[in-house]
């Protein structure tokens, strides 16, 4: 098992000091990179425990800076680069950093104070090339229980928490998509998912230097660069969200091919069947859908070889255990039922950042005394397919008395010639409860009726959304998931004009 990121690259620039690890970077080059760094990190008053913040867009400097932190002894807080001044001062008050890394477009947004420093992540690129400069030495090595990284979560109940993961945390989250991915020395990731969010970091940062691979790193995703470069054969993976693989559709001309890439890899939100069963059938490749979440990495993953079958998320990565628990008790649920997915494992995080009340209420135990992340989302198991996601527990529409899982009527509406996207949250009625209304991002050939219609032969009664509502855009985070909070407030503040 990897003791930590860290282990895993020194080893890796030992044996093969000159492979590339980045653009340009080796392995050699990199682990002197983040001593170098760490020094300077050292100098600008960064000790062993403190906070290093890093509020950047993906570039080398973000992974110096990253890399320099850990070596410091430091926990790395990654926020994302999107956040401004509330989400953003949430955070910076809570963690309570020393120093903030920052690029030339995120500067602005931070100011130094309660003797927090600021660097450039230009300064930081300089540094870590800059062989005038001691790299830090006398560090201890980070034992596996040590803090590494602070990511918080998308807040959409309140205020968020930041997750604690360990060093031993990352290592084994990378151990198990390394082996469960065949991932190996030669391949090449193309990453364009934000280096600050547990997919992009956890799985394709971390994932590359434990396996002794190369990542090509983009800032941001870009649908024809992408394409051009997967066509090109520059990459053997790829890892994206369900947005990227319809953007992908949307940009590929006819007769293209991804012939070197082994692997798509898909996560962060649930990938429509529609969008799995197309590019399948246009690119001869089936999508690979994981599971995870902030707080434990990776859970769950369609097996590397046999079918992938479209909405499910597969069976347990190495080494972590899943079962299916009774929301209000953590029991078993019976066979076939649906139930709240509770996960153990090496990979699960410590605990939320100085919110001992949140970190107790996020686990049950069992009769053994082992802890197990309650993860509010809702799933099913069939012992040949694996597990199939059925929404969040806090999103379950519950009309009269039945149940509706959003995720199943979106696949369906996404499958209706005209829809781009569709959302589907529960909308307060007098009568039963909650009745199903849809939020649909439309283009040309839509037709409301002919939609509900087209429901109506293929979903049970309850199930079919009673409202649609026409959104120009639906509102989403920086991975790509819809935010349903912001579609509730809608409701509420009665904006959205009905449609049927």
């Amino acid at each position: 098992m990897t003791r930590s990121v860290l282990d895993a690259l020194d080893a890796h620039a030992a044996a093969r000091p000159d492979a590339l690890a980045l653009d340009g970077v080796s392995y050699a080059q990199l682990r002197d990179a983040s001593l170098r760094v760490a020094a300077r990190l050292r100098d600008a008053g960064l000790r062993p425990g403190d906070r290093l913040a890093v509020y950047a867009e993906n570039r080398p400097g973000f992974v110096y800076a990253y890399l320099g932190g850990l070596r410091a002894g430091a926990v790395v807080v990654t926020v994302n680069v999107l956040y401004r001044s509330s989400d953003l001062q949430h955070i910076l008050t809570d963690a309570t950093p020393t120093v903030v890394a920052v690029s030339e477009a995120s500067a602005q947004f931070v100011s130094a104070q309660d003797g927090r420093a600021i660097v450039q992540l230009a300064d930081v690129e300089r540094w870590a090339h800059d062989d005038a400069i001691a790299p830090l030495a006398g560090a201890p090595a980070p034992q596996p229980d040590d803090g590494a990284i602070l990511i918080y979560t998308s807040g959409t109940t309140g205020r968020s928490k930041g997750a604690l993961l360990t060093h031993g945390n990352l290592g084994a989250i990378a151990d198990a998509l390394v082996e469960a991915w065949r991932w190996t020395a030669s391949d090449t990731l193309l990453l364009s998912l934000p280096l600050f969010h547990v997919h992009g970091l956890g799985a394709g940062l971390n994932g590359t230097l434990v396996a002794g691979a190369r990542v090509l790193l983009r800032e941001r995703f870009e649908a024809q660069p992408v394409v051009a470069s997967l066509a090109a054969g520059e990459a053997t993976m790829f890892f994206g969200v369900p947005t990227m693989y319809v953007r992908i559709l949307e940009q590929a001309a006819p007769g293209v091919r991804f012939d070197r890439v082994r692997l798509f890899v898909s996560g962060s939100a649930a990938l429509p069947a529609s969008v799995h069963e197309e590019f399948a059938r246009r690119f001869g490749v089936s999508i690979l859908e994981r599971y995870g979440s902030t707080e434990f990495g990776f859970a769950l993953s369609n097996r590397y070889e046999g079918p992938r079958h479209a909405g499910t998320v597969g069976f347990p990565l190495p080494k972590v255990e899943v079962r299916l628990g009774d929301p209000a008790t953590a029991a078993d649920v019976a066979p076939g039922e649906a139930g709240e997915i509770l996960v153990h494992g090496p990979n699960v995080f410590k605990a939320y950042w100085r919110n001992d009340a949140a970190t107790g209420a996020a686990f049950a135990h069992d009769a053994q005394g082992r802890r197990w992340y309650k993860s509010g989302d809702l799933a099913t198991f069939d012992p040949e397919r694996g597990y199939t996601i059925n929404g969040r527990l806090k999103e379950l529409v519950i009309s009269g008395g039945f149940n509706v899982y959003p995720i199943e009527v979106e696949d369906e509406l996404l499958r209706i010639p005209g829809i781009r996207a569709a959302a589907v949250i529960g909308q307060p009625d007098p009568a039963r409860g909650e009745i199903p209304v849809a939020f649909v991002e439309t283009g040309e050939g839509f037709d409301a009726e002919r939609a509900l219609a087209t429901l109506r032969e293929r979903l049970a009664s309850f199930k079919v959304p009673k409202h649609l509502y026409l959104i120009d855009a639906l509102p989403r985070n920086a991975m790509g998931k819809v935010e349903k909070p912001r579609l509730r407030e809608l409701l509420t503040a009665r904006v959205p004009g009905r449609l049927s």
